[in-house]
């Protein structure tokens, strides 16, 4: 017979792998060489002790790479030689890339945890399922400049990459009918997308009447997911959809259950979320992940980058290990400065933008504390001078009258350098504390 593991045991291991992590990370670890200074010691309790450390950004990182970042003890460079790790440099969402220790077991370890956290997710992938990526070649997959890749080329193990190139401005006529036909031919358990380009798609296969593969899962990643993307989705998927939240440095930190809620992955991180002074939204904050497991590059309070609003109740999935959150509420760049000096967080504006029928996609700018500009693309089924209007006035209510906001209607949207796609973006610093 099976042991049952009660609650309190499975919280307390969670409990126990927080403070060997920070006595590991901070004994043996030579960037966090001056952290131990700020540790109130072993009479504070664990939560107390990880609230009392600095924020670790990417400039760390950088100032400390490579060998500042591994603890002592390990050899970095015979680890390399054999293939047991590498270095490995993320595209970034707005200008922020930077070069990783990369362990792909630990990687693939944190991966199929999280699948634990969705019932789909659960039942249907194994590991060696077929599996489909709609996603910008700068982020993962072979790279095209210019001509397309042949099928087999974009086939790496089980594994197809139905993108070959790093912009959208990028794709060439019948893309999006290769995708189309790929995806019936593959027929992939599960399909990872950027929650753009599937967008994207999506509004393709809608306005030419086409079908469309449906796989058991679609795991939306790599940027925010946008109401309004999710909204052209939604029209041609009937899959179901779970958000998979993780970054390059940190592995998968959350994922979406079926009842539409996000679990921390407890097994591989610990999450701590800070609160950001002027926030309007209770219970959002900043994410700081710190890492189990990963030896050659231990984070701890790592920045990622992003907000996220606090579930204000337990999940009806039933799972309680761990922080659970309603919404990844965008990037912190992504944050406006609306008027008395209130941030809103780019999913209200998100929200927002959604209850806008008509709206196919947007950009928002916020190019000085008083201005703030939108660009929409606009569908056929209503006038476009409504649709912007429309528009208009809802950002406008939330920004308050010591904002201006101008809005035009474009053709099409430019990904950022990365490939990726920033929504919301904010042109000018904020200063927060640490």
């Amino acid at each position: 017979m099976h042991a049952t593991v009660s609650p309190e045991s499975t919280r307390a291991a969670y409990q126990n792998r927080c403070l060997d992590t920070l006595e590991a990370a901070l004994d043996r670890t030579p960037m966090y060489n001056e952290w131990r200074s700020f540790d109130p010691g072993e009479d504070a309790s664990i939560d107390a002790r990880y609230a009392a450390l600095p924020v670790l950004g990417k400039s760390q990182i950088r100032q400390h790479f490579p060998y500042g970042l591994v603890p002592r003890g390990l050899d970095l460079d015979a680890a390399l030689a054999r293939g047991e790790i590498s270095f490995v440099q993320t595209s970034g969402t707005a200008d922020e890339s930077l070069t990783n220790i990369w362990n792909q077991d630990w990687w693939n370890a944190s991966e199929r945890a999280s699948w634990s956290l969705n019932a789909y997710a659960a039942d249907a992938l194994t590991g060696s399922h077929r599996e489909a990526i709609l996603a910008s070649a700068l982020s993962v997959g072979p790279r095209s400049e210019g001509p397309e890749i042949g099928r087999a080329e974009r086939t790496l193990q089980r594994f197809l990459f139905l993108n070959e190139y790093g912009s959208t401005a990028e794709w060439p006529q019948g893309l999006e009918d290769r995708i189309r036909m790929e995806l019936e031919e593959y027929a992939p358990v599960a399909l990872e997308a950027n929650p753009s380009l599937l967008a994207r798609f999506a509004r393709w296969v809608r306005r030419n009447g086409r079908s469309v593969f449906q796989p058991r899962l679609i795991t939306l990643t790599y940027e925010f997911p946008s109401a309004v993307q999710l909204r052209a989705i939604r029209r041609v998927f009937s899959s179901p959809i779970a958000s998979s939240y993780g970054a390059t440095e940190a592995g998968y930190v959350f994922m979406e259950c079926e009842k539409g809620c996000l679990h921390q992955n407890s097994a591989f991180c610990r999450v701590d979320l800070v609160p950001v002074p002027g926030l309007e939204p209770e219970g959002v904050g900043r994410i700081l992940a710190t890492t189990f497991g990963n030896r050659w590059f231990p984070l701890l309070r790592f920045e990622i980058g992003d907000l996220a609003r606090v579930s204000p109740g337990p999940c009806s999935c039933g799972r309680t290990l761990g922080l659970t959150i309603s919404a990844i509420e965008g990037r912190l760049l992504s944050s406006f400065l609306a008027s008395g000096n209130r941030l809103l967080t780019h999913g209200q504006m998100d929200r927002a933008m959604a209850g806008v029928e008509g709206v196919e996609d947007y950009r928002l700018d916020q190019e000085r504390p008083d201005r703030v500009h939108l660009r929409l693309m606009v569908e056929e089924d209503r006038p476009a001078q409504s649709v912007l209007r429309d528009a208009r006035d809802r950002i406008q209510a939330l920004l308050g009258d010591e904002v201006h906001t101008t809005v035009e209607a474009v053709c099409g949207l430019l990904p950022e350098a990365s490939g990726k796609f920033l929504l919301a973006r904010r042109h000018f610093p904020l200063r927060l504390g640490a």
